[in-house]
């Protein structure tokens, strides 16, 4: 998708017609439009929002079209619209969102948006789409919205605990990691309406066993619906919980308190880790090495039976296996070189065929040996037991007393005397009472879910009970079955592929990252999509806000890039990707100097297109110098301030293009 021009009319502040076309050239892929604070910076990138989707986020949504434009139209209708012209898969589309609206009375009464999508095909044959919302939603699904059109003010919620459901929707979507969800899901449905067949040709037996079966899915699939609400919940808890802490920080005789909160609540996640990482090493251990633990009292009757049983004095103690290791290294255990022809050779061939023809004592020998290495292991797997242990005990105390500064600083702000800081302080702490409350039924669920799961097994291998069918039972039967292990196949397709596009995500985060950051700091994807930053010593670290968008942004730009891989590869079967442009406003805004280098010098690399919607503080410098070389159009918001133009003496947009000399 390359977007090639907007055109608003009388859209907020932009009045009449203004168009702003985009370089779509493959050197130059950057087009840059200039705006000061109030010129319509905000509201431009809205536009692409409302057009495709009908969605705003700006104060007085529902005030659409321009004032200036409404008073001058009287009592007439008056239409604002805004027309955006891409590429997509060969087609050239236009989409146009308008709205209409009437002031009477002096009240402005607006009717009902229209949408309109129309395409030409390569040999130029117009069409017009019946189902626009579907067909936008196909080209660009509008839960990504914020990814390709976002606010660098905004953009570090990525970033945060409360982002990890965003992000993990975000990759499952333009990964086209969904389809083979909604493939499984349509599987498993057509599975059940083949087994409830059965019922016509079954006995007692089978109807009772797919009755069970039905219920138990039904079951699953309320369980489901919780799960997902409970975590929809569980985000919103979250960003309510950032938007008070964020408010604590602003407030004089609070903030210094939050801002120890905040490095007290990173070392408490950090601690968490580690008792998390502890426990399941020590899980891993036992898993592998379990076995150990209980081999004392076998080991002790093993050694018993050998010594009450084996003629010592007949034993040498020494394997074949030994003296050849001896005859390899070339040396004799009393320090004697052997060579062939020695004595000392010939000693321990004499010796090794002995040991040959009394292959039990042989025998004997090595199961003492073994038995010595079962004690070693089973010691070692005590003793590194034991040190875990401790360490998380360890880790559990440094828990606790960080869990009772956190209480002691909550405390002392609720103890406050500003009404503010307190009321915000009780509801913090009911929100993260909310939020255990709901993390706990979180928990209930995937327990239920792991149990019904077992119990569809269970049943679903009752294959006996399958015996009593009819000939076209027989063929339902087999259908099911074939549709059974299809579903079982994409759900391990659709593990290995989350394996990989994770795995390639964060090579890819990690390469985009370490150009942005100057720290050296380096950034990890979690199994539950969390990102996490960390340091040299893999703790987790508290971010700034300029920190935090560095890191948005770098997701941001290795999804797009693997996308963009994909697509061209042109190889792949569910992953289909795409070209995605990338729209920004204010990308530079939280950042200091050297990562806006840092940042200007790599964000042409981020997509195909770019646009930057930016302020003059914000571009000029290092960041002007950076992109300089990679600029394709520039343009300029120029605002009407009405008490300085008294000749058109009402507020307005206007967007001007700059002419690039080095283009």
């Amino acid at each position: 998708m390359l977007i090639q021009y907007i055109k608003l009319k009388n859209f907020r502040q932009y009045y009449q017609e203004q168009t702003i076309e985009f370089s779509k050239s493959a050197t130059r892929n950057v087009t840059v439009i200039h705006g000061e604070n109030g010129s319509g910076k905000t509201a431009l990138l809205n536009a692409f929002s409302w057009c495709f989707y009908g969605l705003l986020n700006l104060p007085n949504e529902s005030n659409i079209i321009n004032e200036h434009a409404i008073a001058g139209a009287g009592e007439d209708e008056v239409e604002g619209s805004v027309t955006i012209n891409f590429l997509d898969s060969g087609k050239d589309y236009t989409v146009t969102r308008k709205v209409r609206a009437r002031s009477t009375n002096g009240k402005v009464l607006y009717f009902e948006p229209e949408v309109k999508v129309d395409y030409i095909e390569k040999g130029g044959l117009f069409k017009s789409v019946n189902n626009p919302t579907v067909e936008l939603n196909r080209i660009l699904p509008e839960d990504l919205r914020t990814y390709f059109f976002f606010d660098g003010e905004r953009i570090d919620n990525l970033s945060k605990d409360s982002g990890t459901e965003d992000v993990k929707k975000a990759i499952k979507n333009i990964m086209g990691l969904e389809i083979l969800e909604r493939a499984i899901i349509h599987t498993e449905k057509a599975r059940v309406r083949f087994r409830n067949e059965l019922k016509k040709f079954g006995n007692l037996q089978i109807i009772t066993l797919i009755e069970e079966l039905d219920k138990l899915e039904g079951q699953r699939e309320d369980l489901r619906k919780q799960e997902i609400l409970q975590k929809e919940n569980l985000t919103i808890l979250d960003k309510q919980i950032v938007e008070v802490e964020t408010r604590l920080k602003q407030i004089e005789g609070a903030k210094q308190l939050q801002a120890q909160r905040d490095i007290k609540q990173a070392d408490f996640l950090d601690v968490q880790k580690r008792i998390s990482d502890i426990r399941r090493q020590m899980q891993e251990k036992m898993s592998k090495l379990g076995y150990l633990a209980f081999s004392y009292s076998a080991i002790q009757k093993a050694d018993s039976i050998i010594k009450n049983n084996v003629n010592v004095d007949t034993f040498t103690g020494v394997s074949s296996l030994f003296i050849d290791e001896l005859i390899s290294k070339g040396q004799c255990i009393c320090g004697s070189y052997l060579s062939s022809g020695s004595t000392h050779f010939e000693h321990l061939l004499q010796l090794k065929e002995k040991l040959n023809v009394n292959n039990f004592q042989n025998k004997i020998y090595d199961l003492t040996g073994n038995l010595k290495l079962v004690k070693e292991r089973r010691l070692n797997l005590i003793t590194d037991l034991k040190s875990k242990k401790k360490s998380e005990l360890n880790e559990i105390l440094i828990q606790k007393k960080l869990s009772e500064e956190l209480d002691e600083i909550s405390l002392k702000l609720a103890g406050k005397e500003s009404e503010e800081i307190v009321e915000l302080e009780n509801k913090r702490l009911k929100l993260i009472e909310k939020k255990s409350s709901v993390e706990r039924r979180i928990g209930v669920i995937e327990s239920d879910l792991e149990r019904i799961k077992k119990s569809i097994n269970e049943k679903t291998n009752e294959e006996k009970k399958y015996q009593a069918l009819e000939e076209k039972g027989l063929l339902t039967q087999k259908r099911m079955e074939a549709l059974q292990k299809l579903e079982s196949v994409m759900q391990e397709i659709l593990q290995v592929r989350e394996r990989q596009v994770k795995s390639q995500l964060q090579d890819r985060i990690t390469k985009v990252y370490t150009q942005f950051l100057r720290k050296g700091y380096h950034i990890q994807l979690a199994d539950n999509y969390e990102l996490n930053v960390l340091n040299d010593n893999n703790n987790i670290v508290g971010l700034s806000q300029g920190e935090r968008q560095i890191t948005s942004l770098s997701f941001i730009g290795a999804i797009v890039d693997i996308a963009r891989e994909h697509y061209k590869d042109q190889k792949a079967d569910f992953d289909e990707g795409g070209i995605y442009p990338l729209v920004m406003d204010s990308p530079f805004g939280a950042l200091d100097s050297d990562h806006r280098e840092r940042i200007a010098k790599g964000i042409h690399k981020l997509s195909d297109q770019v646009i930057v919607i930016v302020s003059t503080s914000q571009w000029k410098g290092e960041v002007s110098e950076q992109l300089a070389d990679y600029i394709g159009k520039e343009y300029k918001l120029i605002y009407n301030d009405p008490r300085q133009n008294k000749e058109r003496p009402y507020e307005f947009t206007e967007a001007v293009e700059e002419f690039n000399t080095n283009v």
